[in-house]
């Protein structure tokens, strides 16, 4: 843990969501920025908002209240909300607020208000497949309508892939198990599907060919594997996945898979997984 955590106190957040935050929390300690719980009243350096709970909002309102009229400084505001987007100058967030999501929100405000940089990155060691070796990082794709599901049970990783499709992808949703990702691919259209190999319950295989069965049969599917073997190798064939990064993913190879992707058009069929 850093010597001088980032101090982020809550207001209204459901007990569930607070265990998601301390989640990422307990993430922050291997980086250089750290996160953690503070009350109210020991003046923290973020505060992060219910922005559906009408109560919350109206406490929000007065512990702002308090502090401009004693003079002290007013913590910067993260706002929590389902499907509402409010005129505001204080940053929000979409819920579903999963700890990859909170995580980047939170070093968005530390960046920007703390002057504090984000370590999280991709490794720059790993050695590219052999779709991609030998070659030069791509620009990044200029778009903003692109969508990616990332489905790993791996919290570093779904922050890491966050943060990395940032420059690609307007959306980025995360499941993770199978069920999870099913639900998610039903009720949406995906440029990109990242699937971990290892998951709890069904393997991403079993995912990959369920996936390449239905509506989502013409998305890309890159599988993230520790180790891609020959037998590995056959196995995604089979299940019909289009290519492999081997984890920790190397920011060049990252790049140039997406970019690939990204230019090949897709057709969606009609069909629910």
């Amino acid at each position: 843990m850093s010597e001088n955590p980032v101090n982020v106190a809550v207001i209204g957040i459901p007990e569930q969501e607070e265990k998601r935050l301390q989640a990422a929390f307990k993430h922050s300690e291997t980086r250089a920025t750290t996160y953690v719980f503070a009350e109210l009243n020991a003046r923290p350096d973020i505060l992060m908002v219910n922005a559906d709970e009408p109560s919350a909002l109206v406490q929000w309102r007065q512990y702002r209240d308090r502090l401009d009229n004693s003079g002290l400084a007013i913590p910067s505001s993260v706002l929590v909300s389902q499907n509402r987007e409010f005129q505001t100058k204080h940053y929000q967030v979409r819920r579903p607020l999963i700890a990859s999501r909170a995580i980047s929100i939170l070093d968005q405000v530390a960046s920007n208000e703390l002057g504090l940089s984000s370590d999280v990155a991709f490794s720059a060691t790993s050695q590219p497949t052999s779709a991609t070796a030998g070659s030069q990082p791509a620009p990044s794709v200029a778009s903003s309508s692109y969508a990616a599901l990332v489905v790993d049970d791996s919290l570093p990783v779904r922050i890491q892939l966050d943060q990395a499709l940032k420059r690609f992808a307007e959306k980025v949703d995360f499941a993770e198990t199978g069920e999870e990702a099913f639900e998610l691919i039903n009720s949406n259209t995906y440029d990109l599907i990242f699937l971990d190999v290892i998951l709890p319950g069904v393997d991403g295989y079993e995912i990959c060919k369920v996936i390449k069965q239905g509506k989502a049969k013409e998305t890309p599917v890159i599988m993230l594997t520790g180790n891609s073997s020959p037998a590995d190798r056959i196995k995604g064939k089979l299940a019909g996945c289009d290519t492999y990064l081997i984890k920790p993913v190397g920011e060049a190879v990252f790049q140039e898979v997406v970019q690939n992707y990204l230019k090949k058009p897709r057709a969606v069929g009609s069909a629910t997984v």
